[in-house]
């Protein structure tokens, strides 16, 4: 009876280890190429209803709710930009389109240097955008 009790332990041991050793296998592995700046398209899958903008290559997301950007001493610099197009299903995200805000709203970059946020001019006052940045 005991050398049952063993040999039942045995097996579980190899079932634990192979389950283990295969979950390994399945991993991906972590790589410098894997990590990239999310896109307008992963954003959107999770969220369709975010507001966001592309500009140079970057998704910039509506900032109104992030306290510390929203505390940032901040004001409009040079406009750099207006969105051209608006986004809709189906479209290929780019460059100056939009999912909310509308065509011909003017993009700026804060005075000072090294933000990561842009300022929107809409309705008489100013939005601020994070861009979205991995890393």
């Amino acid at each position: 009876m005991k050398w049952m009790k063993m040999l039942i332990w045995f097996f579980a041991a190899v079932l634990i280890l192979s389950g283990c050793q295969a979950a390994k296998i399945d991993a991906p592995k972590p790589s410098a190429a894997s990590t990239h700046n999310p896109t307008a398209h992963e954003i959107l899958t999770g969220h369709s209803d975010a507001d966001i903008f592309q500009w140079n290559g970057i998704v910039y997301t509506n900032a109104s709710h992030i306290e510390w950007v929203q505390q940032e001493e901040l004001s409009a610099g040079d406009q750099i930009g207006t969105i051209m197009k608006q986004y809709r299903d189906g479209l290929d995200f780019e460059d100056a389109m939009a999912t909310k805000l509308p065509v011909g709203t003017e993009i700026y970059k804060p005075k000072g240097e090294g933000q990561l946020i842009l300022i929107v001019k809409l309705n008489g006052g100013e939005v601020r955008y994070l861009g979205l940045i991995e890393g």
